[in-house]
């Protein structure tokens, strides 16, 4: 959306494809999106900025691109439920998935705020509680060595799976006072306050947890797998200093792309795709 507005903004005729799955809709608040005291909801940002592209005429296909490829005459031509567009340049702001942990409904634990996923985004808010993070492996030990700047008591819990790092690790996480609990997860209830109480199977109960998942992500690559773009081992798109991929004309922003998975990143990433292509189109390279 940001890159459709530039555009926009810069007398280019854009198309938005909106699949309806971003993950900003999951945000129950954001506190550190600058410029919003107070926080902002993932939801009401979406709707702002739909807003300003309504008053900029920036047409909305709301749907899934189910076949994106390049033609000979150099454009690219995106299906969508059936029909055919075809642009110039193309921006994949496609995002990604997040592995969430078997708990019921985990999307709504997210978007009520019981179930985190960014300690970037809101480690802030921990304010010394205690917090339990999920996973067993290095991600989880990464995340929780992380959260010890925002509390002394943490706990990795590992579901019942078996920890996937080695002695060095198991001791330096005692050194660090971070405690890993191999029971398996026989409920969670939600407190009310943001947080939940758990109790492991085996009778061990845990109070007041701010609960963080640490189960990886999949990124949503396969459109750009259609078109030869590069992609990193972990799925993510390669792409250079103008978010630019190794396919002429075809840019990447956002989740989707190698970085840090933060709203002002993505926005950035869009702007500055928006800026190339301008000048691209302006000086007759594309």
């Amino acid at each position: 959306m940001t890159a459709a507005i530039y555009l926009a903004r810069m007398n280019r005729k854009a198309l938005l494809v909106d699949g309806g799955r971003s993950r900003a809709r999951l945000i129950p608040r954001s506190y550190n999106h600058p410029g919003f005291p107070g926080g902002v909801k993932g939801r009401d940002l979406l709707a702002r900025m739909r807003e300003q592209m309504q008053e900029l005429g920036v047409p909305v296909v709301d749907g899934a691109v189910t076949k994106l490829e390049k033609t000979q005459d150099g454009f690219f031509q995106a299906e969508i439920s059936g029909r055919a567009v075809a642009g110039q340049n193309i921006i994949l702001a496609t995002g990604l998935e997040d592995n969430l942990p078997p708990l019921p409904d985990p999307y709504d634990l997210v978007s009520e705020g019981y179930l985190r996923i960014c300690p970037i985004c809101d480690g802030y808010e921990i304010a010394g509680r205690p917090v339990a993070v999920i996973g067993a492996s290095m991600r989880a030990v990464a995340e929780a060595r992380f959260l010890k700047t925002f509390t002394s008591s943490i706990f990795i819990l590992t579901l019942g799976q078996a920890p996937k790092w080695d002695d060095a690790t198991a001791a330096s996480l005692q050194d660090d006072d971070i405690d890993v609990l191999s029971a398996p997860l026989g409920n969670v209830s939600k407190t009310g306050t943001g947080d939940v109480d758990l109790q492991l199977e085996g009778g061990q109960q845990l109070h007041g947890i701010v609960l963080y998942t640490a189960l990886g992500v999949r990124p949503r690559s396969q459109l750009a797998a259609q078109l030869g773009v590069r992609l990193e081992e972990d799925g993510r798109i390669t792409t250079g200093s103008h978010q630019e991929t190794n396919i002429d004309g075809c840019f990447a922003a956002g989740d989707v792309v190698t970085g840090l998975n933060q709203l002002g990143v993505a926005m950035a990433h869009g702007e500055i795709a928006a800026v190339t292509v301008h000048n691209r189109l302006r000086s007759g390279t594309a």
